[in-house]
């Protein structure tokens, strides 16, 4: 088996209103699309979401660094395609940008392995559970008590138990009484967690912490920088509820200290930075010695097959705002909490010609 073909494009999908956190506030997400066939007729599918930052750009690496240079690789020999890319992107830096589209490509990489091997990528990995717990992680910053009230009540009723609300841009009274109206909304037993996307001091974070722990948080997401890595086992040792990161973390070797040190309670590797399906299964087999649950940043859909196959596989984030599904020719469900993995071979994924037409941009 051999790639014969590379296709990159972009789809911008609008959202339909203004959404954010304590950082940005967007209106559309868009997807830059790896697409590998190969001799056989097997296409391999990933896919990069970009919030408006560069997608031209990311676009343009994948044609400029990867089209020519991928087609006659065969797929199964992913550990030295993952070399060469390094190579071929190495004087543009090892992180950041040129990371995503090398990840994008590991995705689409394991689809074909997993397809070449007519297993759905879960069991292909060591997984055995098709059926991977969902919490409704929500943008929901600029929401207002009603709003929220009203989101809360609709995904209770979809079967949501778990949530996840953004903190960190307000003052610690106005958060509390946003918390309060939440655990309200939501009931006592629904896991409730606070991410506040590293906008707190250690100090501040413990504060915080402190002050928010009567609404009785699963877990607290990036309280701090992620480049204070010598304070995060302080805040952890300091707060009550587990300390959850890494969505951040170029490169699964940066989870490393943590886990050692206590820092990370909650491992979020996020698929596209850590390194594709390669590098979120590295930071699994970490995680699982040191009992750490696994619960991946964002790309759900993916990132639910890591889940059912890692040994402390505990949830997947999905984020109704920052979805492909518009976009897929068997789009992902979420039932009861839950979302059913498929058992069609590889990932199960792929971009609906038809979609394609509707969302597809141009930067020429």
């Amino acid at each position: 088996m051999e790639i014969t073909d590379v296709k990159t494009y972009t789809l911008r999908i609008p959202i339909g209103r203004t959404v954010g956190d304590s950082r940005l506030s967007i209106t559309d997400v868009y997807w830059v699309v790896v697409e590998l066939t190969t001799d056989d007729g097997n296409i391999g599918t990933g896919w990069m979401g970009s919030l408006g930052y560069g997608p031209d750009l990311l676009e343009r690496f994948v044609e400029s660094q990867f089209a020519d240079f991928l087609v006659g690789r065969n797929p199964w020999e992913i550990e030295s395609i993952r070399a060469d890319m390094r190579l071929q992107t190495i004087y543009y830096g090892e992180l950041g940008m040129s990371a995503w589209p090398r990840s994008a490509i590991d995705v689409a990489l394991w689809d074909l392995k997993a397809q070449a091997a007519g297993q759905p990528l879960y069991k292909f990995l060591g997984g055995s559970d098709p059926r991977v717990r969902a919490y409704a992680s929500n943008m929901d910053a600029q929401h207002g008590f009603e709003t929220l009230e009203s989101l809360l009540e609709s995904q209770a009723a979809e079967g949501f138990t778990a949530y996840k609300t953004k903190v960190g841009n307000k003052l610690l009274e106005e958060e509390a009484e946003r918390l309060y109206v939440i655990r309200e909304a939501i009931g006592s037993d629904a896991d409730l967690f606070i991410d506040a996307n590293q906008a707190w001091t250690v100090n501040e974070a413990i504060t915080a912490v402190d002050e928010l722990s009567e609404f009785d948080p699963s877990w607290v997401e990036e309280p701090i920088s992620e480049f204070n890595i010598d304070g995060h086992p302080r805040v952890a040792e300091r707060i009550d509820p587990p300390l959850a990161t890494g969505e951040m973390f170029y490169r699964p070797e940066r989870f490393g200290y943590l886990f050692k040190n206590g820092g990370i309670e909650v491992a979020q590797p996020d698929l596209i930075r850590a390194g594709g399906v390669t590098g979120q299964l590295d930071v699994a087999r970490q995680a699982a010695s040191y009992d750490v649950p696994f619960a991946p940043h964002f790309y759900y859909s993916i990132s639910a097959h890591l889940v059912s196959a890692a040994p402390t596989g505990w949830i997947i984030e999905y984020i109704p705002e920052y979805d492909i599904a518009p976009a897929l020719e068997t789009p992902p469900t979420i039932d009861d909490g839950y979302l059913e993995l498929s058992d069609e071979p590889g990932h199960g994924y792929a971009i609906d010609r038809e979609a394609r037409e509707e969302f597809e941009v141009s930067f020429d």
